[in-house]
């Protein structure tokens, strides 16, 4: 108990004492959860380590699939939510490490609606920037490192079951809305926005962040499009249960997509050419994007009053 009280004296109003230790936590947590996540693979007779040594991907059976999962699974909760608990746990005052995650703050329902909405309104603007990225030129080699990641992808993404269903939604939808929120909109965006002492910098550097984290550089811009989505949503709503819930939506959609209509939804090679969206869909995605933007902003001055 002292050495807990210790740490809040060290890390409370300190948001670059509590941003160093989250990324050296982070270090931590991505090496047990490897550890980990190889030993309960191992025990299921699957070995990671072999199938990422693969020179040629190929189509993996329904045990090295699990396994995949299961190891994927492991390794992000020790990443980023074993981390984040253990971070606000640390760094807590007396309200609590919830209310230092933001989890206490009411859920209004037309908040979350309109979030799903403005989700939904800026897909084509996220599309856009996906093109906008492809067209970037990038090393040799992280196009061949990330075809090799895109083949893993698709392998999690083939799901032959409806248990296979279950365990995608579980690895790919549950853990990186709860996870990533936690660590990305939870703990870091706001010491951030303290340290910068301006909102919209700290919202796009934790989505730069967040982007760069999962070193898929071809996707950079989109991902950090949707990361700066979500740190919006965070700061409207005032909770962080609506960018759970959004994070959640958006990354579930497309794994039932993969599983009802796997030709749709295929991970997509680097070797193949990203289309631009219409023209006229950007455009009319922009406005609406904007139109909810400055209804949720009069509606948070009109509360405010």
């Amino acid at each position: 108990m002292q050495q807990d009280r210790i740490f809040n004296r060290m890390l409370h109003d300190r948001p670059m004492a509590v941003i160093f230790v989250t990324l050296v936590a982070m270090l931590f947590g991505m090496g047990l959860g490897a550890g980990l996540g190889n030993a309960v693979t191992q025990a299921m007779g699957v070995d990671v380590s072999d199938i990422l040594s693969w020179s040629e991907p190929h189509p993996l059976d329904l045990q090295d699939r699990q396994g995949i999962r299961w190891f994927n699974l492991v390794a992000h909760f020790f990443s980023f939510t074993f981390v984040a608990l253990v971070v606000a746990y640390l760094a807590k005052d007396h309200r609590g490490a919830a209310y230092f995650l933001q989890l206490k703050g009411k859920l209004h329902g037309r908040d979350l609606g309109l979030g799903v909405v403005l989700l939904f309104a800026s897909l084509p603007l996220i599309i856009f920037s996906t093109w906008l990225n492809s067209i970037l030129p990038l090393p040799e080699g992280l196009i061949s490192m990330e075809n090799n990641q895109n083949w893993l992808v698709g392998e999690v993404l083939r799901m032959e079951s409806g248990g296979e269903l279950i365990m995608a939604l579980l690895v790919a939808a549950v853990a990186p809305a709860v996870g990533e929120e936690l660590l990305f909109r939870g703990v870091l965006q706001p010491r951030l926005e303290q340290a910068t002492k301006n909102v919209h910098l700290g919202i796009w550097i934790t989505a730069a962040l967040f982007s760069a984290i999962h070193l898929q550089f071809v996707g950079f811009l989109p991902r950090m499009l949707l990361g700066g989505l979500l740190g919006y949503l965070l700061v409207w709503s005032g909770t962080l249960w609506v960018p759970i819930i959004v994070h959640f939506v958006f990354n579930g959609v497309q794994i039932a997509g993969a599983y009802f209509q796997p030709e749709t939804f295929s991970v997509r090679s680097q070797e193949q050419a990203v289309e631009a969206p219409a023209w006229w869909m950007v455009l009319v995605s922009l406005g609406l994007v904007v139109a909810i933007v400055r209804f949720w902003q009069r509606k948070e001055e009109t509360e405010s009053v």
